[in-house]
């Protein structure tokens, strides 16, 4: 398994030579949030959708 760096620098040599520093950043912190979402939904960290709908109707108020 590679380590987060060696991950992270795989990802960074995928993008187009031409992808700007925002672009790539972009593409590090999605790549960061989807891990940490995975992480969550392994670990039963997860709620369903009708209580998420529940939960931005509240905020709306």
């Amino acid at each position: 398994m590679a380590t987060v760096k060696e991950e992270l620098a795989n990802l960074i040599r995928q993008q187009p030579e031409d992808s700007s520093a925002e672009e790539v950043v972009r593409e590090l912190a999605f790549h960061v949030m989807v891990q940490r979402g995975l992480a969550d939904a392994d670990a039963g960290r997860v709620i369903s959708n009708e209580d998420m709908g529940r939960r931005i109707q509240a905020w709306r108020k």
